[in-house]
Protein backbone atom coordinates (compact mmCIF):
# COMPACT_ATOMS: atom_id res chain seq x y z
CA UNK A 1 0.00 0.00 0.00
CA UNK A 2 1.52 3.74 -1.03
CA UNK A 3 2.18 5.16 2.60
CA UNK A 4 0.18 8.22 3.57
CA UNK A 5 2.27 10.59 2.95
CA UNK A 6 3.90 9.74 -0.69
CA UNK A 7 -0.33 9.56 -1.30
CA UNK A 8 -0.72 13.30 -0.09
CA UNK A 9 2.55 14.63 -1.78
CA UNK A 10 3.93 15.10 1.92
CA UNK A 11 7.32 13.33 2.71
CA UNK A 12 9.58 16.24 1.59
CA UNK A 13 7.49 18.23 4.36
CA UNK A 14 7.65 15.53 6.38
CA UNK A 15 11.64 15.35 6.52
CA UNK A 16 10.75 11.68 6.10
CA UNK A 17 14.54 10.51 6.15
CA UNK A 18 15.05 12.59 9.15
CA UNK A 19 12.68 11.16 10.86
CA UNK A 20 13.57 7.41 9.67
CA UNK A 21 17.10 8.00 10.76
CA UNK A 22 16.20 9.50 13.79
CA UNK A 23 17.82 12.42 12.79
CA UNK A 24 14.63 14.52 14.18
CA UNK A 25 12.03 12.94 16.20
CA UNK A 26 9.51 15.37 15.62
CA UNK A 27 8.13 17.19 12.02
CA UNK A 28 4.98 18.76 11.92
CA UNK A 29 3.23 19.46 8.73
CA UNK A 30 0.46 21.74 8.54
CA UNK A 31 -1.73 20.87 5.91
CA UNK A 32 -2.95 24.52 5.48
CA UNK A 33 0.40 25.31 4.24
CA UNK A 34 0.57 23.04 1.14
CA UNK A 35 -1.28 22.67 -1.95
CA UNK A 36 -2.92 19.14 -1.32
CA UNK A 37 -6.58 19.17 -2.77
CA UNK A 38 -8.95 18.08 0.12
CA UNK A 39 -10.45 15.83 -2.57
CA UNK A 40 -6.78 13.96 -2.53
CA UNK A 41 -6.39 13.72 1.29
CA UNK A 42 -10.57 12.59 1.61
CA UNK A 43 -9.94 9.71 -1.13
CA UNK A 44 -6.68 8.40 0.69
CA UNK A 45 -8.45 8.56 4.03
CA UNK A 46 -11.72 6.25 2.09
CA UNK A 47 -8.70 4.05 0.49
CA UNK A 48 -7.61 2.73 3.95
CA UNK A 49 -10.50 1.76 6.11
CA UNK A 50 -8.06 1.38 9.36
CA UNK A 51 -6.53 5.04 9.04
CA UNK A 52 -9.54 7.51 10.49
CA UNK A 53 -7.63 11.07 12.10
CA UNK A 54 -9.48 11.78 15.34
CA UNK A 55 -11.40 15.40 15.59
CA UNK A 56 -10.23 16.74 19.01
CA UNK A 57 -13.84 18.25 20.15
CA UNK A 58 -14.39 19.11 23.68
CA UNK A 59 -16.73 17.77 26.63
CA UNK A 60 -19.69 19.86 25.93
CA UNK A 61 -22.91 19.94 24.37
CA UNK A 62 -22.64 18.06 20.59
CA UNK A 63 -26.57 17.84 20.45
CA UNK A 64 -26.66 20.42 17.49
CA UNK A 65 -23.66 19.55 16.45
CA UNK A 66 -24.77 16.37 15.18
CA UNK A 67 -27.88 18.03 13.99
CA UNK A 68 -25.96 20.18 11.77
CA UNK A 69 -27.28 22.81 13.16
CA UNK A 70 -24.52 24.70 15.27
CA UNK A 71 -23.17 27.42 13.00
CA UNK A 72 -19.66 27.84 13.25
CA UNK A 73 -19.35 23.99 15.22
CA UNK A 74 -20.44 22.91 11.89
CA UNK A 75 -16.90 21.45 10.95
CA UNK A 76 -17.55 18.85 13.35
CA UNK A 77 -20.61 18.05 11.98
CA UNK A 78 -18.51 17.84 8.20
CA UNK A 79 -15.63 16.03 9.63
CA UNK A 80 -16.92 13.20 12.27
CA UNK A 81 -20.77 12.99 10.39
CA UNK A 82 -19.16 12.63 7.29
CA UNK A 83 -16.62 9.95 8.40
CA UNK A 84 -13.25 11.49 7.56
CA UNK A 85 -12.42 11.65 10.95
CA UNK A 86 -13.99 10.70 14.40
CA UNK A 87 -14.77 13.01 17.89
CA UNK A 88 -12.24 12.18 20.22
CA UNK A 89 -13.27 14.36 23.46
CA UNK A 90 -10.58 16.12 25.69
CA UNK A 91 -12.08 16.46 28.91
CA UNK A 92 -9.36 19.07 30.87
CA UNK A 93 -11.74 22.15 30.04
CA UNK A 94 -13.71 24.73 32.40
CA UNK A 95 -17.47 25.42 32.39
CA UNK A 96 -18.20 28.89 30.88
CA UNK A 97 -18.18 31.60 33.50
CA UNK A 98 -18.31 35.61 33.13
CA UNK A 99 -14.43 35.98 33.98
CA UNK A 100 -12.28 34.31 30.93
CA UNK A 101 -10.78 30.99 30.86
CA UNK A 102 -14.38 28.93 30.33
CA UNK A 103 -14.81 26.73 27.43
CA UNK A 104 -17.25 29.42 25.76
CA UNK A 105 -17.51 27.01 22.39
CA UNK A 106 -18.92 23.69 24.10
CA UNK A 107 -19.82 25.52 26.86
CA UNK A 108 -19.61 22.57 29.29
CA UNK A 109 -21.56 24.00 32.34
CA UNK A 110 -24.87 23.98 30.35
CA UNK A 111 -27.14 21.94 28.37
CA UNK A 112 -27.85 23.61 24.91
CA UNK A 113 -30.37 21.97 22.55
CA UNK A 114 -32.18 23.08 19.61
CA UNK A 115 -30.76 26.78 20.33
CA UNK A 116 -31.67 26.52 23.95
CA UNK A 117 -29.48 27.26 26.67
CA UNK A 118 -29.82 25.44 30.35
CA UNK A 119 -27.71 26.99 32.85
CA UNK A 120 -26.83 24.26 35.37
CA UNK A 121 -26.43 24.59 38.62
CA UNK A 122 -22.50 23.04 39.69
CA UNK A 123 -21.58 21.88 43.10
CA UNK A 124 -17.64 21.40 43.69
CA UNK A 125 -15.35 19.93 46.98
CA UNK A 126 -15.18 22.74 49.57
CA UNK A 127 -13.12 20.51 52.14
CA UNK A 128 -15.88 18.47 53.65
CA UNK A 129 -19.36 18.54 50.88
CA UNK A 130 -20.79 19.31 47.87
CA UNK A 131 -21.39 23.55 47.70
CA UNK A 132 -23.07 25.16 44.64
CA UNK A 133 -21.17 27.07 42.78
CA UNK A 134 -21.39 30.88 40.93
CA UNK A 135 -20.54 31.73 37.54
CA UNK A 136 -18.13 34.25 38.90
CA UNK A 137 -14.82 31.68 37.92
CA UNK A 138 -14.53 29.18 35.71
CA UNK A 139 -14.31 25.28 36.87
CA UNK A 140 -12.17 22.42 35.96
CA UNK A 141 -14.87 19.61 34.52
CA UNK A 142 -13.76 16.96 35.92
CA UNK A 143 -13.80 18.17 39.33
CA UNK A 144 -17.62 19.55 39.00
CA UNK A 145 -20.86 17.96 39.99
CA UNK A 146 -24.52 19.45 38.24
CA UNK A 147 -27.32 19.17 39.95
CA UNK A 148 -29.87 17.57 38.35
CA UNK A 149 -33.81 16.99 39.42
CA UNK A 150 -32.38 17.58 42.84
CA UNK A 151 -29.46 15.31 42.24
CA UNK A 152 -25.83 15.80 41.92
CA UNK A 153 -24.40 14.10 38.80
CA UNK A 154 -20.56 14.31 37.84
CA UNK A 155 -20.83 16.86 35.04
CA UNK A 156 -18.31 14.56 32.78
CA UNK A 157 -21.11 11.66 33.23
CA UNK A 158 -24.24 14.04 32.14
CA UNK A 159 -22.55 15.08 29.11
CA UNK A 160 -21.24 11.65 28.10
CA UNK A 161 -24.86 10.55 28.80
CA UNK A 162 -25.59 12.90 26.35
CA UNK A 163 -23.37 12.22 23.63
CA UNK A 164 -23.69 8.48 24.02
CA UNK A 165 -27.13 8.82 22.40
CA UNK A 166 -26.23 10.79 19.55
CA UNK A 167 -26.76 8.68 16.52
CA UNK A 168 -24.11 8.28 13.80
CA UNK A 169 -21.45 9.24 16.27
CA UNK A 170 -18.64 7.27 17.42
CA UNK A 171 -17.38 9.57 20.69
CA UNK A 172 -14.10 8.46 22.06
CA UNK A 173 -12.62 9.41 25.19
CA UNK A 174 -9.06 11.41 25.13
CA UNK A 175 -8.64 10.14 28.75
CA UNK A 176 -9.76 6.74 28.04
CA UNK A 177 -6.72 6.16 25.45
CA UNK A 178 -4.37 7.34 28.44
CA UNK A 179 -5.71 4.66 31.21
CA UNK A 180 -6.13 2.08 28.85
CA UNK A 181 -2.29 2.14 28.65
CA UNK A 182 -1.57 3.38 32.14
CA UNK A 183 1.51 1.63 32.57
CA UNK A 184 3.01 3.23 29.65
CA UNK A 185 1.68 6.70 30.20
CA UNK A 186 3.30 6.59 33.77
CA UNK A 187 6.69 5.11 32.86
CA UNK A 188 7.27 7.96 30.13
CA UNK A 189 6.10 10.39 32.44
CA UNK A 190 8.56 9.26 35.55
CA UNK A 191 10.87 9.34 33.11
CA UNK A 192 10.23 13.10 31.66
CA UNK A 193 9.82 14.14 35.06
CA UNK A 194 13.73 12.21 35.46
CA UNK A 195 15.23 14.03 32.96
CA UNK A 196 13.79 17.65 33.51
CA UNK A 197 15.34 17.28 37.07
CA UNK A 198 18.32 16.84 35.10
CA UNK A 199 18.63 19.38 32.96
CA UNK A 200 18.17 22.37 35.90
CA UNK A 201 15.17 24.17 33.29
CA UNK A 202 12.48 25.13 34.74
CA UNK A 203 10.52 25.19 31.29
CA UNK A 204 11.14 21.39 30.89
CA UNK A 205 8.70 21.43 33.73
CA UNK A 206 6.25 23.56 32.40
CA UNK A 207 5.98 21.24 29.34
CA UNK A 208 4.80 18.29 31.11
CA UNK A 209 2.46 19.48 33.84
CA UNK A 210 1.19 23.06 32.81
CA UNK A 211 -1.49 23.96 35.66
CA UNK A 212 -2.26 21.78 39.28
CA UNK A 213 -6.14 22.09 40.12
CA UNK A 214 -7.47 22.70 43.46
CA UNK A 215 -10.26 20.32 44.70
CA UNK A 216 -12.65 23.38 44.70
CA UNK A 217 -12.16 22.68 40.81
CA UNK A 218 -10.07 26.10 40.43
CA UNK A 219 -7.09 25.87 38.25
CA UNK A 220 -3.82 27.86 38.19
CA UNK A 221 -0.34 27.42 36.69
CA UNK A 222 1.85 26.37 39.00
CA UNK A 223 5.42 25.20 39.86
CA UNK A 224 7.30 21.86 39.79
CA UNK A 225 10.90 21.99 41.03
CA UNK A 226 13.40 19.17 41.97
CA UNK A 227 13.06 18.93 46.50
CA UNK A 228 16.19 16.33 46.94
CA UNK A 229 14.76 13.00 45.28
CA UNK A 230 11.72 14.35 45.44
CA UNK A 231 9.56 17.12 43.84
CA UNK A 232 7.36 19.82 45.03
CA UNK A 233 4.31 21.20 42.98
CA UNK A 234 4.23 24.36 44.37
CA UNK A 235 5.09 23.17 48.61
CA UNK A 236 3.03 20.02 48.38
CA UNK A 237 5.99 17.14 48.50
CA UNK A 238 6.52 13.84 46.15
CA UNK A 239 8.72 11.14 46.99
CA UNK A 240 9.81 10.44 43.91
CA UNK A 241 9.25 11.32 39.86
CA UNK A 242 6.94 8.00 39.70
CA UNK A 243 4.68 9.62 42.62
CA UNK A 244 4.32 12.70 40.82
CA UNK A 245 3.58 10.82 37.33
CA UNK A 246 0.78 8.68 39.49
CA UNK A 247 -0.09 12.23 40.83
CA UNK A 248 -0.99 13.22 37.30
CA UNK A 249 -3.03 9.96 36.52
CA UNK A 250 -5.50 10.95 39.21
CA UNK A 251 -7.32 13.52 37.36
CA UNK A 252 -7.15 11.84 34.41
CA UNK A 253 -8.19 9.05 35.69
CA UNK A 254 -11.40 11.29 37.09
CA UNK A 255 -12.74 11.55 33.98
CA UNK A 256 -12.97 7.94 33.26
CA UNK A 257 -14.76 7.28 36.37
CA UNK A 258 -16.12 10.40 38.33
CA UNK A 259 -17.73 8.17 40.89
CA UNK A 260 -14.85 6.83 41.81
CA UNK A 261 -12.66 9.85 41.96
CA UNK A 262 -15.46 11.74 43.58
CA UNK A 263 -15.72 9.26 46.75
CA UNK A 264 -11.78 9.82 47.29
CA UNK A 265 -11.78 13.60 47.53
CA UNK A 266 -11.43 13.13 51.23
CA UNK A 267 -8.13 11.14 50.81
CA UNK A 268 -6.44 13.59 48.25
CA UNK A 269 -4.24 16.71 48.66
CA UNK A 270 -5.31 20.00 48.06
CA UNK A 271 -4.11 20.65 44.69
CA UNK A 272 -3.75 18.00 42.00
CA UNK A 273 -1.24 18.28 38.74
CA UNK A 274 -2.16 18.64 35.36
CA UNK A 275 -1.00 16.85 31.97
CA UNK A 276 -0.09 19.33 29.57
CA UNK A 277 -0.79 20.06 25.99
CA UNK A 278 2.60 19.87 24.57
CA UNK A 279 2.49 16.12 26.16
CA UNK A 280 -1.01 15.24 25.57
CA UNK A 281 -0.17 15.94 21.73
CA UNK A 282 2.54 13.72 21.34
CA UNK A 283 0.77 11.43 23.62
CA UNK A 284 -2.19 11.70 20.35
CA UNK A 285 0.53 10.11 18.28
CA UNK A 286 2.20 7.63 20.30
CA UNK A 287 -0.81 5.82 21.38
CA UNK A 288 -1.87 5.76 17.65
CA UNK A 289 -5.60 7.26 18.14
CA UNK A 290 -5.25 7.92 13.97
CA UNK A 291 -5.81 4.49 13.87
CA UNK A 292 -8.89 3.88 16.52
CA UNK A 293 -10.32 0.11 16.14
CA UNK A 294 -6.42 -1.23 15.73
CA UNK A 295 -5.67 -2.95 18.60
CA UNK A 296 -2.65 -1.86 20.28
CA UNK A 297 0.34 -3.13 19.00
CA UNK A 298 4.59 -2.36 18.09
CA UNK A 299 4.66 1.24 16.48
CA UNK A 300 5.08 1.87 12.77
CA UNK A 301 8.37 1.88 11.39
CA UNK A 302 10.40 3.49 10.67
CA UNK A 303 8.21 6.47 12.34
CA UNK A 304 4.85 7.30 13.26
CA UNK A 305 2.28 9.35 10.66
CA UNK A 306 -0.18 10.95 13.02
CA UNK A 307 -3.15 12.95 11.54
CA UNK A 308 -5.02 15.28 13.22
CA UNK A 309 -8.07 17.17 11.95
CA UNK A 310 -7.52 20.55 14.52
CA UNK A 311 -9.58 23.53 14.61
CA UNK A 312 -9.26 26.89 15.80
CA UNK A 313 -6.70 27.07 18.69
CA UNK A 314 -4.14 23.91 17.21
CA UNK A 315 -4.88 24.60 13.54
CA UNK A 316 -5.67 28.10 12.68
CA UNK A 317 -5.97 28.99 9.11
CA UNK A 318 -2.55 30.21 7.68
CA UNK A 319 -0.86 32.02 6.16
CA UNK A 320 -2.89 34.93 8.23
CA UNK A 321 -3.97 32.97 11.70
CA UNK A 322 -1.50 29.93 12.95
CA UNK A 323 -2.41 27.97 15.65
CA UNK A 324 -0.33 26.66 18.38
CA UNK A 325 1.14 23.85 16.97
CA UNK A 326 3.06 24.72 14.59
CA UNK A 327 4.95 27.42 16.13
CA UNK A 328 8.32 27.55 16.73
CA UNK A 329 8.07 27.26 20.33
CA UNK A 330 5.77 24.63 20.75
CA UNK A 331 7.96 22.45 18.15
CA UNK A 332 10.61 22.58 20.41
CA UNK A 333 9.13 21.34 23.05
CA UNK A 334 7.02 18.53 21.49
CA UNK A 335 10.50 18.02 20.32
CA UNK A 336 11.50 17.65 23.45
CA UNK A 337 9.74 15.58 25.12
CA UNK A 338 9.54 12.93 22.08
CA UNK A 339 13.47 12.96 22.12
CA UNK A 340 13.68 10.75 25.08
CA UNK A 341 10.58 8.75 24.51
CA UNK A 342 12.23 7.50 21.39
CA UNK A 343 15.79 6.31 22.98
CA UNK A 344 14.31 4.97 25.79
CA UNK A 345 11.04 3.25 24.85
CA UNK A 346 10.18 0.54 22.07
CA UNK A 347 6.67 2.08 21.87
CA UNK A 348 8.03 5.16 20.83
CA UNK A 349 8.95 6.20 17.41
CA UNK A 350 9.40 9.43 15.87
CA UNK A 351 6.39 11.45 14.56
CA UNK A 352 5.51 13.14 11.39
CA UNK A 353 2.22 15.26 12.79
CA UNK A 354 -0.05 15.62 9.84
CA UNK A 355 -2.27 19.01 10.72
CA UNK A 356 -5.52 18.85 8.79
CA UNK A 357 -7.49 22.46 9.02
CA UNK A 358 -11.11 21.41 9.96
CA UNK A 359 -12.00 24.77 9.60
CA UNK A 360 -11.54 24.29 5.91
CA UNK A 361 -15.65 23.14 6.11
CA UNK A 362 -16.89 26.18 7.06
CA UNK A 363 -16.62 26.32 3.65
CA UNK A 364 -19.92 23.79 3.91
CA UNK A 365 -22.97 25.47 3.62
CA UNK A 366 -26.03 23.07 5.72
CA UNK A 367 -28.26 21.27 2.92
CA UNK A 368 -31.13 23.79 4.63
CA UNK A 369 -29.35 26.60 2.45
CA UNK A 370 -29.28 25.80 -1.58
CA UNK A 371 -28.66 29.39 -2.36
CA UNK A 372 -25.29 29.15 -0.16
CA UNK A 373 -24.48 26.19 -1.73
CA UNK A 374 -24.72 27.74 -5.29
CA UNK A 375 -22.98 31.04 -4.12
CA UNK A 376 -19.70 29.21 -2.26
CA UNK A 377 -19.62 27.30 -6.15
CA UNK A 378 -19.25 30.68 -7.17
CA UNK A 379 -16.58 31.32 -5.38
CA UNK A 380 -14.51 28.26 -5.56
CA UNK A 381 -14.71 28.39 -9.92
CA UNK A 382 -13.38 31.66 -9.03
CA UNK A 383 -10.71 30.55 -6.82
CA UNK A 384 -9.92 27.17 -9.43
CA UNK A 385 -9.33 29.94 -12.12
CA UNK A 386 -6.88 32.16 -10.40
CA UNK A 387 -3.49 31.80 -9.34
CA UNK A 388 -3.02 29.54 -5.98
CA UNK A 389 -1.17 32.80 -4.33
CA UNK A 390 -4.01 35.55 -4.80
CA UNK A 391 -6.69 32.92 -2.77
CA UNK A 392 -7.45 35.51 -0.34
CA UNK A 393 -7.29 38.36 -2.30
CA UNK A 394 -9.73 36.84 -4.69
CA UNK A 395 -11.72 35.74 -1.74
CA UNK A 396 -11.95 39.40 -0.32
CA UNK A 397 -13.10 41.00 -3.55
CA UNK A 398 -15.74 38.66 -4.13
CA UNK A 399 -17.28 38.89 -0.67
CA UNK A 400 -17.14 42.80 -1.53
CA UNK A 401 -20.07 41.31 -3.83
CA UNK A 402 -21.74 38.69 -2.61
CA UNK A 403 -21.45 38.59 1.42
CA UNK A 404 -24.95 40.37 2.10
CA UNK A 405 -26.50 37.30 0.00
CA UNK A 406 -25.62 34.72 2.10
CA UNK A 407 -27.77 33.74 4.79
CA UNK A 408 -27.49 35.16 8.12
CA UNK A 409 -26.67 31.33 9.55
CA UNK A 410 -23.77 30.80 7.37
CA UNK A 411 -22.06 34.41 8.31
CA UNK A 412 -22.74 33.72 11.81
CA UNK A 413 -20.03 31.06 11.20
CA UNK A 414 -17.71 33.51 11.10
CA UNK A 415 -18.66 35.58 13.95
CA UNK A 416 -15.69 36.28 16.21
CA UNK A 417 -15.78 34.08 19.34
CA UNK A 418 -18.85 32.14 18.57
CA UNK A 419 -19.56 28.57 19.55
CA UNK A 420 -22.72 26.68 19.60
CA UNK A 421 -25.74 28.58 19.10
CA UNK A 422 -27.82 29.90 22.37
CA UNK A 423 -30.26 32.51 20.39
CA UNK A 424 -33.56 30.43 20.42
CA UNK A 425 -34.24 29.63 17.45
CA UNK A 426 -35.57 26.50 16.39
CA UNK A 427 -33.52 25.39 13.12
CA UNK A 428 -33.66 22.34 10.75
CA UNK A 429 -31.81 19.51 11.22
CA UNK A 430 -28.98 19.68 8.03
CA UNK A 431 -26.01 18.31 7.12
CA UNK A 432 -22.99 20.26 5.91
CA UNK A 433 -22.71 19.77 1.50
CA UNK A 434 -19.63 20.36 -0.08
CA UNK A 435 -20.15 22.55 -3.12
CA UNK A 436 -19.04 22.30 -6.89
CA UNK A 437 -15.27 22.53 -6.56
CA UNK A 438 -15.17 21.98 -3.37
CA UNK A 439 -12.95 19.30 -3.39
CA UNK A 440 -10.47 20.37 -5.87
CA UNK A 441 -9.81 23.26 -3.78
CA UNK A 442 -5.94 23.50 -2.05
CA UNK A 443 -6.02 23.46 1.81
CA UNK A 444 -4.07 26.24 1.23
CA UNK A 445 -6.69 27.79 -0.68
CA UNK A 446 -9.67 26.90 1.69
CA UNK A 447 -7.67 28.28 4.24
CA UNK A 448 -6.99 31.45 2.52
CA UNK A 449 -10.69 31.97 1.79
CA UNK A 450 -11.82 30.99 5.57
CA UNK A 451 -9.20 33.47 6.86
CA UNK A 452 -11.24 35.87 4.21
CA UNK A 453 -14.45 35.29 5.41
CA UNK A 454 -13.37 36.02 8.94
CA UNK A 455 -12.02 39.39 8.25
CA UNK A 456 -15.32 40.55 6.49
CA UNK A 457 -17.61 38.62 8.55
CA UNK A 458 -16.28 38.46 12.57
Amino acid sequence: MTHILDALGLRTAAEADALASGTKTFVPVHAGTHDLPIGTLLDALAKDPSLLPPRTGHLGNWEDISAGRAGPMDFNTAVCGGGHGYPLIYGFTRTEADTAGGDEAYQPGCLIDRGKRHVLPLHTWDGSRFVRRDRTAPLFCPLVQAEVDGQLVPLVDLHKQRMAALPGYRFRYWATVLTDRADLVTDMLTLLLEQAAAQGRNQAFAELISQAVRLDGEVARCRVRPEGAGYLLEDQHYPSARSLAEAVMVTVQALVDPAAFFARLPELPPLLPVMSLQLTNVLFALLDTHHPDVPPGPPEQPFITHLHWGARAMAGCPPRRNGYLTRRSTVRSLRAITDPLVEHFDAARPVAFVLLPAQTFMLCPPSTSPRDIDLLGDLFARLRAADPEAAHGTTLRWLEGNAESLSPYLRGRFAGGSGVPTDGTVREPAVPVAPDGFRALTFRQACAAVAAFEEVLG
